[in-house]
């Protein structure tokens, strides 16, 4: 994707428990994934000689990030994402994007994958000629997303590595430790 474009919407995407192949893809289990937070860890710094407080940040330190996935109904399937925490998610989607000098809308893989462990199974409601709306509730260890086969982000927490923007927050610390 060597120049710029405006990023469009998500035309569609699938869901895969491990590895992305159709053996693995869970068809059909939602619609819509809210993606984690990114959240530094801080510490509220207030000195003497200073007109107040503010929180600093710490470089490649994140709070916990949670990523819920809802679904439509429980199934075993579903709950495979739940007792399986040593499987990565995979979210594969295709992604528009426009190009602002042709206005032509072009496309592009954007893949997300998420490691963690299951924190909460939701398991909804029971409702007459309706949808249960039950959900699982991961802790997530590690997320990398990527678009067009490049990596924009990757939080690894286990192994310390945080890559926002394409850019390594993380390479000068390890020189230091």
């Amino acid at each position: 994707m060597g120049k710029r474009l405006i990023p469009d919407k998500i035309e569609n995407f699938n869901v895969y428990l491990g590895t992305a192949a159709d053996s693995n893809r869970l068809i059909g289990i939602t619609d819509e994934i809210t993606l984690p937070k990114l959240e530094n860890m801080s510490e509220t710094i207030n000195l003497a000689g200073m007109a107040g407080e503010y929180d600093s940040p710490t470089v490649g330190q994140y709070k916990s990030m949670e990523i819920e996935i809802p679904f439509s109904n429980i199934s075993k399937e579903t709950l495979e994402i739940a007792a399986r925490d040593n499987e990565p998610m995979n979210m594969r989607s295709s992604q528009e994007f426009i190009d602002p000098e042709t206005h032509k809308k072009d496309r592009s893989n954007r893949t997300i994958t998420v490691k963690g462990m299951t924190k909460a199974v939701n398991y909804g409601r029971l409702k007459k000629g309706s949808f249960g709306n039950p959900s699982i509730t991961k802790e997530v260890t590690y997320y990398k997303d990527e678009i067009a086969g490049e990596v924009v982000t990757e939080i690894d927490k286990f192994n310390g590595k945080a890559v926002i923007g394409g850019v390594d927050m993380t390479k000068d610390i390890l020189d230091y430790i």
